[in-house]
């Protein structure tokens, strides 16, 4: 049922893509106009239209259909200052340079009618300059060396479904796609589950000659892989979107876009922290802090830390979102929760790292479109010396022969 299950959906998916396959359409490319690189993620839509938009590829490249009677294209990101230019009806190159909007962006800032956040003599930022004072020694890099185990799993599901649409079209000619339709445990809203990859790695690091390597030990893979596969624009989205997060870097890199950590050399002057609380966390007592950014629209997070209330000041969880107005593009909704554990040696390590996106279809984000979900489990920290060999393997990554035939 499964395997009918998908080659219906992809019969459907190619259906959707040749169905304008002749049409006229607009191309050209996007770049910086005082770096001159191409600039990938940026939004093309009509202004008279903005259901019919598109987003530029890694090398600043975009493709749209034209409409029958022309009209304004309007390209924009955040970060940059927006630019329309008038387009007729026929095949057309569409070159477009955009300037950056650095001081629009720094004059941007939501003051609160009833709150006066100060950081002079505020418990919370006294505090949070103590974790960040200590994080250092949360590093796995100050080790000679060190292992890990990670299994990964990522879910993709369509999000955009109703009580309604499910008794329309493509559901109700094949009404067997009901009974794979579930309820995320994010949104509380019902999603159809169309692809599950698998990946069970091990990760080697050595400071001296520095070097580090993940080592792909297994692979499974389940319903519509080639999203995940192939170099479409999807498939970058969603590796871009799910890269690997540690807070206790200063910048965290999402979508080519630099965000502030919670924990970051710079987060004071960044982010506003409050103290909440003091609770228990898997048997440890943790102060509570929430923290939101400074400017609503920067490139921040929204979450919860919980920090040990001892000399270590370690993290023992942390949540996060992105705000609604931060706008990146085509990402209605970003949830991270991360949660660290102690190992025999004192050392304190990311043990699960779960998140949740919900993709657009379009540009203007009024439309439905995808969910993807990212279950990560580290294991096994190991810090003794590691054999030479596996350092002297080609690439960064490496692929077992076998790691497609691997058990469950």
């Amino acid at each position: 049922m499964i395997q009918r299950y998908n080659k219906i959906l992809i019969l459907f998916l190619l259906v959707l893509a040749t169905s304008n396959a002749f049409a006229q359409q607009i191309k050209g490319v996007v770049t910086d106009s005082v770096t001159h690189e191409p600039l990938m993620y940026i939004s093309v839509y009509y202004q008279e239209k903005r259901d019919m938009g598109t987003i530029t590829n890694i090398d600043g490249e975009y493709t749209l259909d034209t409409r029958r009677n022309g009209g304004t294209l309007v390209f924009s990101a955040i970060g940059y200052i927006s630019k329309t230019v008038k387009v007729g009806s026929g095949n057309q190159t569409v070159n477009v340079t955009l300037a950056p909007d650095n001081v629009i962006l720094n004059e941007v800032t939501v003051k609160p009618q009833k709150e006066k956040y100060s950081r002079k003599n505020n418990p919370a930022v006294e505090f949070m300059k103590k974790v960040i004072e200590h994080k250092k020694a949360q590093v796995l890099e100050v080790n000679d060396y060190y292992q890990y185990d990670k299994y990964e799993k990522m879910k993709m599901s369509i999000n955009d479904l109703t009580p309604e649409k499910l008794e329309k079209g493509i559901y109700k000619k094949y009404s067997f796609l009901k009974d794979q339709v579930e309820v995320s445990e994010t949104t509380n809203k019902l999603i159809l589950p169309i692809s599950v990859q698998e990946t069970s790695s091990q990760t080697v690091y050595r400071k001296n000659p520095e070097s580090k390597k993940t080592i792909i030990k297994g692979k499974n893979s389940n319903g519509i892989e080639e999203f995940f596969s192939t170099g479409d624009m999807l498939g970058t989205v969603l590796k871009d979107v799910f890269a690997d997060i540690n807070i206790y870097d200063d910048d965290i890199r999402l979508l080519q876009q630099r965000f502030v950590s919670p924990i970051g050399n710079n987060a004071i002057s960044f982010y506003k922290y409050y103290l909440m609380d003091t609770l228990m966390v898997n048997k440890r007592e943790c102060v509570h802090l929430t923290f939101v950014p400074q400017n609503s629209q920067d490139f921040g997070f929204t979450g919860h830390l919980y920090v040990l209330n001892d000399s270590t000041y370690a993290v023992q969880k942390c949540t996060m979102n992105l705000p609604k107005k931060t706008g990146v593009n085509f990402v209605n909704r970003m949830d991270i929760t991360q949660l660290y554990e102690q190992l025999p040696n004192g050392n304190w390590v990311l043990a699960d790292d779960d998140m949740t996106v919900d993709l657009s279809w379009n540009s203007n984000k009024t439309a439905g479109g995808l969910q993807v979900e990212r279950t990560t489990k580290y294991s096994n920290y190991k810090f003794d010396p590691i054999e030479q060999r596996l350092f002297r393997l080609k690439g960064s990554v490496i692929k077992e022969a076998d790691m497609l035939s691997k058990s469950d």
